[in-house]
């Protein structure tokens, strides 16, 4: 018989209630970037006549791209069966759904004016790889939480492995449909434009990684402290 474990809990509410005041003081200077390029006008986040892209595309495409790759430790348990990563999945599924949003988000508030995000929802154009785009984020966000629903509602447990390979491929489909935005778009050479694609598949497994290992570790250490007995 295996030998029972008995486990003594201790709460740190400091580093809780630390880590949530550093975390509003991010949103808060977040916000106040936010209304000065608004008021002063996309020139301060690097954009002119030339140059049509700033940093708020840097931290979109980034947000986006680590989106689809935190993903990646739920479809290890779910696609690939690997039962250590399962109890991650919630937790992996949460942060995808919470990236893409942040990454939506800068690129609606890059349109210059709230009211042009109904032209962008209402006018299509399908030869324009921005508007198939559109498309991939929002599948991808519906394809998540139909995961997660499978994943944390017991009666739809079967359907978790065909959601989590849906996803899978969902997020290769967007992560190439993100790279091939700088692969095709901007003039540059064919072996150049071929590889970014890929190279976008690459960087989201390496980033949702790293941005999921960190969010893990900071849970971790907020978390209750556990000591055998």
């Amino acid at each position: 018989m295996a030998s029972a474990s008995y486990v003594e809990t201790q709460s740190r509410p400091g580093a809780f209630w630390g880590l949530l005041a550093a975390g509003g003081l991010f949103l808060l200077a977040a916000f106040a970037a936010f209304l000065h390029f608004e008021h002063s006008g996309h020139v301060v986040t690097g954009m002119d006549n030339q140059i049509v892209w700033g940093m708020p595309h840097v931290f979109a495409v980034f947000l986006i791209v680590a989106a689809s790759g935190v993903l990646n430790v739920a479809s290890i348990g779910s696609v690939f069966g690997k039962a250590a990563y399962k109890a991650r999945a919630p937790l992996s599924g949460l942060l995808a759904l919470a990236m893409m949003a942040g990454g939506l988000a800068v690129l609606a508030a890059d349109l210059g004016r709230p009211d042009r995000l109904i032209v962008a929802m209402t006018h299509f154009n399908f030869k324009s790889i921005f508007a198939w785009n559109i498309f991939l984020y929002t599948g991808f966000m519906a394809i998540v939480i139909v995961y997660l629903w499978t994943m944390m509602e017991r009666r739809m447990n079967p359907y978790r492995k065909p959601a989590g390979f849906a996803a899978f491929i969902w997020r290769l489909l967007l992560t190439t449909g993100t790279g091939s935005i700088f692969g095709f778009l901007i003039a540059r050479q064919a072996y150049d434009s071929a590889l970014l694609a890929p190279m976008f598949i690459v960087m989201s497994f390496s980033y949702g990684l790293a941005i999921f290992t960190l969010v893990l570790i900071c849970l971790l250490y907020t978390s209750p402290s556990t000591r055998d007995s």
